[in-house]
């Protein structure tokens, strides 16, 4: 750390970045300088010799100490991208993945086909993701977020003003269906926490800085998705459909779930790297 006391430039500010990460993490580096600097990528590797100020360059050091040390990187770059829009993420927000437009991708595909105006309900929303994904490209529609956090929804509540979305979203705060009371709604959707006791132990560094709450469900991981499964049935129009993200090894003991609550045209859909992702569900008729 000696050779930082004095003001650098980028090129040696990133040489030093990639001895202490390692040089396959040279974009990281790159990505936390450019929060710093306010450069683009492109931009820091066109002035190399571009010095900053000691503040932003003690700003950078400390990043990259905290990635070091197992910090997410979105954590410290405070943004993620999703399905095209932009996500403030924070500890107190499950960091949204690229797997989970698998979901919203689906729910759009079923929107198309079913009448309008469509009232949908996204559960365990915490940065609100899927919900406000759902708000932005189906403007008509009226969408409700439920998560039990409160930290949580102050979060997805700014993501729902940074999108500029048509009409707003309804964020409410409770466990699942308590506070919507006796909402009725075309469509239910959810990433809901999937991680196994045992898998929560081999967790990546990284991945258990994020919010415990959002990762764990349960013993065998089907907790939260024995409920959703059974009390959505009392909020669902019909027909009206259920999807749910779940962890890759999961798929057909959720489908199992959804079709002895009385779904039918029960589907596992896969991501891109070909794992289980998905399963939805429609109810057809009261139980």
């Amino acid at each position: 750390m000696n050779m930082l006391n004095q003001p650098q430039t980028v090129q040696e500010l990133l040489q030093w970045a990639a001895l202490f990460l390692g040089k396959e993490r040279q974009m990281e580096a790159e990505l936390l300088l450019s929060k710093v600097s306010g450069y683009s990528r492109a931009k820091l590797w066109a002035y190399p010799e571009v010095k900053l100020s000691k503040r932003d360059q003690d700003f950078f050091t400390q990043l990259v100490q905290l990635r070091q040390s197992g910090e997410p990187l979105q954590y410290l770059l405070g943004t993620q991208s999703f399905m095209g829009l932009d996500f403030l993420v924070n500890k107190n927000v499950l960091i949204p993945r690229s797997d989970t437009e698998v979901l919203v991708e689906e729910t759009l595909n079923l929107a198309k086909n079913m009448q309008g105006p469509l009232r949908i309900l996204d559960l365990c929303t915490g940065s609100g993701a899927i919900a406000i994904s759902l708000a932005k490209y189906l403007p008509e529609a009226a969408v409700t977020a439920v998560d039990i956090s409160s930290e949580a929804l102050e979060t997805a509540r700014a993501n729902a003003e940074l999108n500029n979305l048509c009409q707003p979203v309804e964020f409410l705060q409770g466990d699942l269906f308590c506070p919507i009371g006796q909402g009725i709604f075309h469509i239910i959707t959810s990433n809901p926490p999937y991680i196994t006791t045992a898998e929560m132990l081999k967790l990546p560094d990284d991945v258990k800085k994020e919010p415990y709450i959002a990762l764990w469900g349960g013993e065998d991981g089907l907790d939260f998705y024995r409920r959703i499964i059974k009390e959505s049935r009392q909020h669902l129009k019909f027909p009206g459909w259920l999807l749910v993200e779940i962890g890759w090894q999961q798929g057909e003991r959720i489908k199992a779930l959804f079709e002895k609550n009385g779904f039918d045209q029960c589907q596992i859909i896969k991501d891109w790297a070909g794992h289980d992702r998905v399963v939805k569900g429609r109810a057809h008729s009261p139980t």
